[in-house]
Order: C-alpha cells, then structure tokens, then sequence
C-alpha cells in the first residue's frame, strides 16, 4: 500500500505547485474536472477517500489519513446529494471570485500535505 500513498503525495506535490505558479491555467483545468458533472465527482472522491483508507497502515500517522478519507468519502456523498448546489456554489466562488492569492494559499497548503505525506510512509 506504500505505492498508492507515494502516488498520491507525488500527485498532491506536483499539482500543488502547478497550483502556485501557472495559477489560471490550474483554474481552468479544475473547470475541465468540475464539467465531468458532480456525479462522477462524487465516485472520484468517494474512490480516493477509500483508498487513504485502506493504505493508512502504511504510515506513521494512521489516524491522520484515516480521517482525509473519510473526509473525502464525506465530499463525495455531498457531492452525489448536492443539497440546493451547495458545491456548485463553492466552486463558483473558488474558481471564479477567490483572489489569485487564495487559490496560491491552497496551492502551498497542497504542496506542504504532499510532502509530510511523503515523509510519514513507512
């Protein structure tokens, strides 16, 4: 389980810098994903909430990753349900009214979570 979790924090590094530097084409490529309709969304987050889960043994900080996936399971039911758009709404306002500052904050937020998930594998 220690590739899926070395997948995920060379994934979470690269898009977290891709994140902080080209800052409108990241923009526009979370459009692209947000366009495969919120349905198949759900399934992505739901499928990648389960696999932090089952590979959350393989590092030092079980709990912690036990807790994104289910947070991540969480998203994804919210996002199957999507009670009154309320996601449709939030990503509304992230890729269109957040400042460029913001989306870079949650850029380096994603590059410091690639890298402690890389450096808690087993």
């Amino acid at each position: 389980m220690q590739w899926i979790l070395y997948a995920f924090s060379l994934v979470f590094v690269a898009f977290g810098v891709y994140m902080i530097l080209y800052t409108d084409n990241a923009r526009n490529l979370f459009r692209q994903f947000i366009q495969m309709g919120f349905k198949t969304l759900s399934i992505i987050a739901a499928l990648i909430g389960f696999l932090f889960l089952v590979s959350a043994s393989a590092s030092h900080y079980p709990w912690f990753l036990r807790f994104v996936g289910i947070f991540s399971i969480a998203e994804g039911v919210v996002l199957y349900i999507n009670p009154q758009d309320i996601m449709g709404r939030i990503y509304a306002w992230y890729l269109d009214e957040a400042s460029d500052q913001t989306f870079r904050a949650s850029g380096i937020i994603t590059v410091i979570f690639g890298t402690a998930l890389i450096s808690w594998i087993i």
